[in-house]
C-alpha cells in the first residue's frame, strides 16, 4: 500500500487535507478526507461529499480525479509517454506520481509518505490549533519559543518529528501543558 498526502500548492503554508492510498495488487486509489477539512480544503470532485459529511470519498470519483491527472492507456502516443516516464508498462499510480498529481485543473499535488509519517502530520494539526487558539502568528510562536518561523511552518505540515525539548519549548511559548497520551486506535480498516 502506498499513501501520500494531498495537499492545495495554492494555498500558502497549506496543511494536506487527506490521505490518497493506492493498492498495486488491485490497482485501486481511495481517498480519506482529514479530520479538519472542509469542501473547501479538498479538490471540487470531492467537494460534495465532505460537505455532506463523509471522510471516504467514494473509489470511482476517486479514480476519475486520478484520471483527469494521467494519460489513459488508450491514448495513441502510449509508448511514448511510458518512455517519457522510464516505465516498461501501464502503471496509473507512476503517472500519478511521476508529476506529484499536478494538474492544469487545479493547484493540488501529492506527497508520499511512509510509515510512520502520519502521526508528524497530526502533530502538525494540533500545533497549528493551539497556536491559533492562543492568537499567535508563526512568527510570534518562533520569537517566544526560540526556534525559527520555518522549524514551526514545518512541524504545522507535518514535515518534522520534533525532539521533546522542541515540544516543550513551544508548549511554554504558548503557556500550555505539554500532554503525552497513548490510545488505542479507532476501529476501522487497516493498511
Amino acid at each position: 500500500m502506498r499513501r501520500f498526502e494531498l495537499i492545495d500548492g495554492e494555498r500558502a503554508g497549506a496543511i494536506p487535507c487527506g490521505l490518497l492510498r493506492y493498492d498495486p495488487s488491485k490497482q485501486e486509489f481511495a481517498f480519506e478526507a482529514a479530520p479538519d477539512a472542509g469542501p473547501l480544503d479538498v479538490p471540487m470532485m470531492f467537494a460534495p461529499f465532505i460537505e455532506a459529511g463523509e471522510r471516504e470519498v467514494p473509489a470511482r470519483w476517486v479514480r476519475a480525479w486520478v484520471d483527469e491527472r494521467i494519460a489513459p492507456p488508450s491514448r495513441q502516443n502510449i509508448g511514448e509517454i511510458l518512455r517519457a516516464h522510464d516505465l516498461s508498462e501501464y502503471d496509473p499510480c507512476e503517472l500519478l506520481t511521476s508529476g506529484e498529481g499536478r494538474s492544469t485543473q487545479d493547484g493540488f499535488y501529492l506527497r508520499e509518505i511512509g510509515d510512520g509519517y502520519r502521526g508528524a502530520v497530526e502533530l502538525g494539526r494540533a500545533l497549528l490549533r493551539a497556536r491559533e487558539t492562543c492568537g499567535m502568528t508563526q512568527e510570534e510562536l518562533a520569537r517566544r519559543a526560540g526556534i525559527s518561523q520555518e522549524v514551526i511552518s514545518k512541524l504545522e505540515r507535518g514535515g518534522s518529528n520534533p525532539t521533546m525539548r522542541t515540544l516543550e519549548r513551544l508548549a511554554r511559548a504558548m503557556d500550555m501543558c505539554l500532554i503525552i497520551k497513548f490510545d488505542r486506535p479507532e476501529a476501522g480498516p487497516t493498511d
